[in-house]
């Protein structure tokens, strides 16, 4: 059975393709024009999901929820809020079911917290997502810090990392692996 994983903004929609637990395929899809305002993108965007989702014909769509709180303020919430409705109308139209699931939820399921204060900071969240899904599916996402050793969002996969997470945050065989650092399975 297909499953399809999301990691959704305006800006990006990480996505993951899955045959039941196996990871297929993985991507991003970006607007033609990213200095378009935000409605705009996900106008741009929804079409290229549209396909994806009638490519690919999933059974469901696991996509990261909007949380209640972000430190980007009211207006980052809104456009996030319609970047899920939009997707939610998309998998309705095509008659594909879809859950939600909260960031902090898929996060400690997957055992991306490394136990550090600065592992809660965002650039370093993004940086271990990357590496852990790096590690566990064998692949070779790409992260970026700039010479003044900030992490570097444009240049990064964390989007895909995300995606193929969020979804394997779902799968006991992914979960209840001994973690390490990074949730790194250790050897007995």
């Amino acid at each position: 059975m297909k499953y399809i994983s999301i990691d959704a903004s305006s800006t990006c929609i990480g996505w993951a393709l899955w045959d039941n637990t196996e990871l297929l395929e993985y991507g991003k899809l970006k607007p033609t024009n990213e200095d378009a305002k935000w409605r705009d993108r996900i106008i741009d965007l929804l079409p290229q999901l549209d396909k994806l989702l009638k490519k690919h014909k999933p059974k469901k769509v696991y996509c990261e929820d909007v949380p209640l709180m972000n430190k980007g303020g009211k207006s980052t919430l809104v456009i996030l809020g319609a970047v899920q409705g939009s997707i939610l109308g998309l998998c309705a139209s095509n008659g594909i079911s879809i859950e939600f699931i909260s960031v902090s939820t898929w996060r400690s399921h997957i055992g991306l917290y490394d136990g550090t204060a600065k592992g809660k900071e965002r650039d370093n969240l993004k940086v271990n997502s990357i590496k852990l899904a790096n590690e566990i599916f064998d692949i070779d996402l790409k992260y970026t810090i700039t010479k003044s050793g900030n992490y570097n969002d444009k240049k990064s996969d964390d989007d895909i990392a995300d995606s193929i997470l969020l979804y394997a945050s779902t799968v006991k065989k992914y979960c209840e692996r001994k973690r390490g650092k990074f949730g790194r399975k250790e050897s007995n």
